[in-house]
């Protein structure tokens, strides 16, 4: 299956403190301890930063005390660090037998409070003022992490507030979570570890039919569990649906705030959905809108989108939704050479009406392998001209033609007529979205809508599933 992170992340039941991002957990919440005891251990660490620092507890004299911690090699040339702990003790990852880490790397890295500000939790040193030479001088182990002291202090640029740090002899203190857990990996398993990043669950009509959540406008808004679970059918099928919105204009605002903070474009902060006259969208006629994404004219689209049904009482106007990332994973097992065209061709999008002029080339499917996230770009109504040379072209238009025949299928489509008080909320940037034509002179059907940015979600959804991994709800 192809690798690939809609919006995101890990599930809840795999979300732990262990599994959050140490580099910036730890250095917030070591605190100084004066206990002599050699037991006290990451309870002290995961408590508020103090404004002092101390190494660990008490320094295991020979592994007497603690036989079954880890065995620390340096390299002869100090190229790097390697953390072997035994087989069968706690620290040990089946998964992961050793962990070899770069001293360059781990002094960048060190989460000291002169190194991270604890308040800000923003970086206190740039990555170029670690000397290329630098090696670790004396090594301490201790049940709650590793202790490293470095013989040359950072590079000076001036103007310091702590010229300590130019000075040989730091004290960096690791937690075993950090070093061996979410820097020991490779970059994608540290990524779903700390970003909580993982595969999107791909859906076809009969799944979402099994799938697809409905929640309850009050439970939703009101309480931490309905958020949770919105958010994390956000990222696993990039949709989800509430009932009972009250029909009021701005609620779906409302809505997206309990998210983040609403992307304002030229549509407006909000925007109506209804059939008028010389429309500029064609979202707002009565036509079929075929299956597309929102805003890829623009640098970056939104990632979300709501739709609030306020009214309908017109014949047609189904909605229709489609899993982009299962068509993507059908052409790249049986036209590989056509989904390597779509990743490496670029396909131009265009809005130019009125006082407007917007223009993006962008690949259809767009893979972010320094992010293990996968984007799909796929809006006929917006589609300009391509801009290829002419012995390009035909090659083009028969992959974009076989994208298209599985996102045309019926059986990977989810349907569903909007009733007032339902609200979509679903990923532009995954989910396709469609209209099937409507009769306005038999009733009336209004829909607001509005966005919000990947970002948005991805913060809210990060900070919500580690406070329900740690009992907060």
């Amino acid at each position: 299956m192809l690798r690939h992170s809609a919006i995101l992340l890990s599930s809840a039941a795999r979300v732990s403190k262990s599994s959050l991002s140490p580099l910036f957990r730890n250095s917030s919440r070591l605190q100084a301890s004066s206990s002599s005891s050699s037991t006290s251990s990451l309870q002290a660490m995961r408590s508020l930063h103090a404004s002092a620092w101390s190494p660990f507890a008490v320094p295991v004299e020979q592994q007497e005390l603690h036989k079954d911690l880890p065995t620390i090699q340096i390299a002869k040339d100090s190229a790097s660090v390697t953390i072997s702990p035994l087989k069968g003790s706690k620290y040990y990852r089946l998964e992961q037998p050793t962990t070899t880490l770069n001293p360059i790397w781990l002094r960048d890295n060190c989460p000291c409070p002169l190194c991270i500000h604890p308040s800000t939790r923003q970086k206190l040193h740039a990555s170029s003022q670690v000397p290329l030479d630098i090696s670790v001088s004396s090594v301490q182990v201790y049940p709650e992490g590793l202790e490293l002291t470095w013989s040359k202090g950072l590079d000076d640029v001036g103007d310091w507030e702590e010229p300590a740090k130019s000075r040989p002899g730091h004290k960096s203190l690791y937690s075993w979570d950090m070093i061996l857990g979410s820097y020991g990996g490779t970059p994608s398993e540290h990524r779903q570890q700390t970003r909580m990043n993982h595969d999107p669950i791909l859906w076809d009509k009969k799944r979402m039919q099994d799938k697809v959540l409905w929640l309850d406008y009050e439970e939703y808004m009101t309480t931490p569990e309905g958020l949770y679970k919105g958010l994390k059918q956000l990222q696993e099928y990039g949709l989800f649906f509430l009932r009972g919105v009250p029909t009021e204009d701005d609620q779906v605002a409302t809505v997206a705030e309990r998210i983040g903070h609403l992307r304002h474009t030229f549509y407006g902060r909000t925007w109506d959905v209804k059939s008028v006259p010389n429309a500029k969208n064609i979202a707002y006629t009565n036509l079929n809108l075929g299956l597309h994404m929102d805003l890829l004219y623009m640098e970056a689209p939104p990632g979300l989108q709501l739709l609030h049904s306020l009214e309908n009482s017109v014949p047609g106007g189904t909605s229709i939704f489609m899993d982009s990332f299962k068509a993507v994973e059908l052409l790249k097992q049986e036209y590989p050479e056509d989904f390597e065209i779509l990743t490496t061709t670029p396909t131009t999008f265009h809005y130019r009406n009125g006082d407007h002029h917007l223009h993006y080339n962008r690949p259809t499917i767009a893979l972010d392998r320094m992010n293990d996230t996968l984007t799909v770009n796929y809006a006929p109504p917006f589609q300009g001209p391509v801009e290829l040379p002419s012995e390009q072209t035909k090659a083009f238009y028969r992959a974009l033609k076989r994208f298209a025949g599985y996102i045309e299928r019926p059986d990977l489509q989810f349907r569903h007529t909007m009733r007032p008080g339902e609200c979509m909320v679903f990923a532009n940037r995954r989910v396709l979205h469609a209209r099937t034509a409507f009769d306005p002179s038999k009733g009336n059907r209004h829909l607001k809508g509005c966005y919000v940015d990947l970002d948005m979600f991805k913060d809210k959804f990060r900070t919500t599933m580690q406070a329900k991994a740690d009992g907060e709800f």
